[in-house]
């Protein structure tokens, strides 16, 4: 009889220990995985960003510093960055320019948004595309002809506090891209 309950003890801690060793691989397989949070916070931090401007027919040669600050609202949510430029900007009337990014996930459309607040011209709402470190913000611009071309800014992150990144414009629809401007951004500590 001993040996029987022994048998049927052994059976059942055997049984409950690869059911809780089965329910313990996708949770801890989960628990690898990334979440919205985790990809808004490559953003996260205090950015010193170059932008150099290429002559094209966009625009002429010129090189931007700016002073980025990213980080989450209080809440977790949202993400936004403020970003001052350290120079006079044409643009801003002899100023300096200062806007402000928001970025989100969509839990309804399983993408991120980006919207861009400048002080003139009000908010503008684009989705990014995630692909691992590399984000890319799709949008339309107007030409000076008066004509859309399209246009994107390709970011990549590149650990630990360094960011890559492109303005490309497109007059062809896609089929080839001009370069505009390149970035480099540096995480401060």
């Amino acid at each position: 009889m001993k040996r029987v309950v022994m048998s049927m003890l052994i059976v059942l801690v055997s049984a409950a220990l690869g059911a809780a060793f089965q329910s313990y691989l996708p949770v801890s397989a989960a628990a690898k995985e990334s979440s919205p949070h985790d990809n808004l916070a490559v953003w996260a931090g205090h950015w010193k960003v170059r932008i150099d401007t290429k002559e094209t027919q966009f625009g002429h040669a010129s090189t931007e510093y700016f002073d980025a600050r990213c980080s989450f609202f209080p809440h977790g949510t949202f993400l936004f960055c403020d970003y001052l430029s350290l120079q006079p900007n044409a643009e801003a009337n002899g100023g300096v320019a200062d806007d402000i990014s928001l970025f989100y996930y969509s839990d309804v459309d399983k993408t991120f948004k980006y919207t861009n607040v400048p002080p003139a011209g009000g908010p503008h709402e684009n989705t990014m595309q995630v692909n691992g470190n590399i984000w890319t913000r799709p949008f339309q611009i107007a030409t000076r002809s008066g004509e859309t071309a399209k246009a994107r800014e390709i970011y990549t992150f590149v650990p630990p506090d360094k960011q890559l990144g492109r303005l490309e414009i497109s007059t062809d629809n896609g089929e080839h891209w001009t370069v505009v401007n390149e970035a480099v951004g540096t995480r401060e500590p």
